[in-house]
């Protein structure tokens, strides 16, 4: 049996994904639809984004969107499907109307919330939460903007509940080779094959388990193949692996092997054993301090602003129903105790203190910043 080799890849770049999520890929289907594959898409741009933006509010463009996860611009600004019969009548929200593909799965993912497939649950402060289901877009706003070729801003505030899983319960991957193997026929299941296997490496790693076993036949149902040939989901599931590891850069080795704990030559080839620490490769993971100083941050700020606020009603535009988020962005806000904290913990995290210079600089990476629209 030939073993697969590894490819030469570029920068590698972590981000992170919401286990209730990434346990739950299957659940995009049935809750969104034929919108599933762009509605994957947005959760990996967006969940990508909270690196910088860690509040839950984002400004972007269709341009930022299509960088991180590889899609047709062609197809995202076509004229959505719902309105091929003659009767339809265009969604509209806010004055927006709903008409191209990309606006309407962003309206899906704000109006419907995404329904697991099999509960998720997880501990909190010493108790089991089961979530059935998850918000995704709290609110949406989208604009025009007339100096810039009238090009679209989309302007979004995520649920807490999502930013609770990417602050508290997550898988990391490397997120640079998601769009490569999108490119081309079969791309959306290439996609999810990469984000399984992903999933499976963090899992893997983080237990010290080298290798894991898997069908054809799951791998192909993964991908959404249906060829009814033992040869040709064989055949088909090599070539998405050799993308994956090519194109991707995915750092595993896989073979084709009989079913482990069996004799049965019927079944040889049918299997495929991946090792997901292949001698001389380390791992990109997310370093604990960095989970660490998210944590912190965003709990120790919103603290924070509860000591100075309290519960008074802050008076602010209609659109803006977060006091916390209008405070947290505004840099003319309590700058200097914003950075007091900041600077705080990433000492605590890092175990290094940064001047007050520095952490000026690190702040304005991320969403303790202007946001012009909220000012």
């Amino acid at each position: 049996m030939n073993e697969q080799t590894l490819a030469l890849t570029d920068t590698r770049v972590i981000s992170r994904i919401d286990r209730a999520i990434a346990d739950n890929l299957d659940a995009l289907k049935k809750t969104y639809g034929r919108d599933h594959e762009i509605a994957r898409d947005f959760i990996i741009f967006i969940s990508t984004s909270l690196k910088t933006d860690m509040f839950g509010f984002t400004r972007f463009t269709m341009s930022d969107f299509i960088k991180v996860v590889g899609r047709d611009r062609r197809e995202l600004s076509s004229k959505h499907s719902y309105l091929s019969d003659k009767d339809a009548e265009a969604i509209e929200y806010k004055g927006h109307k709903f008409v191209s593909v990309f606006d309407y799965v962003l309206h899906l993912l704000q109006s419907r919330n995404l329904i697991f497939s099999k509960a998720y649950s997880y501990h909190n402060h010493g108790r089991t939460v089961e979530m059935e289901g998850i918000q995704i877009i709290k609110q949406l706003k989208i604009t025009t903007d007339t100096k810039n070729d009238n090009r679209k801003v989309y302007d979004i505030r995520l649920s807490d509940d999502f930013l609770n899983g990417f602050i508290s319960r997550y898988y990391t991957f490397e997120v640079t080779g998601y769009p490569k193997v999108g490119k081309g026929k079969g791309g959306d299941g290439r996609k999810t094959l990469y984000l399984m296997l992903s999933k499976a490496m963090h899992q893997n790693v983080s237990d010290r388990v080298r290798y894991s076993w898997y069908s054809v036949d799951f791998l192909c149902k993964i991908c959404d193949v249906h060829f009814s040939e033992p040869a040709e989901r064989k055949r088909l599931i090599t070539k998405y692996l050799n993308n994956l590891i090519e194109k991707g850069g995915l750092k595993i080795t896989y073979e084709f092997v009989i079913k482990l704990g069996s004799n049965d030559k019927h079944i040889r080839g049918f299997w495929i054993k991946v090792d997901f620490m292949p001698e001389g490769i380390i791992q990109l993971r997310e370093s604990q301090a960095d989970h660490h100083f998210h944590s912190i941050l965003s709990a120790d700020l919103k603290s924070q602003f509860s000591n100075l606020y309290g519960k008074r009603n802050l008076v602010f535009p209609e659109d803006e129903s977060d006091p916390f988020q209008r405070w947290v962005t505004n840099p003319r806000a309590d700058w200097d105790i914003k950075r007091s904290v900041f600077m705080n913990c990433y000492s605590l995290a890092y175990k290094k203190h940064i001047s007050t210079w520095d952490a000026d600089l690190k702040m304005s990476s991320t969403s303790i910043k202007l946001n012009s629209n909220l000012i």
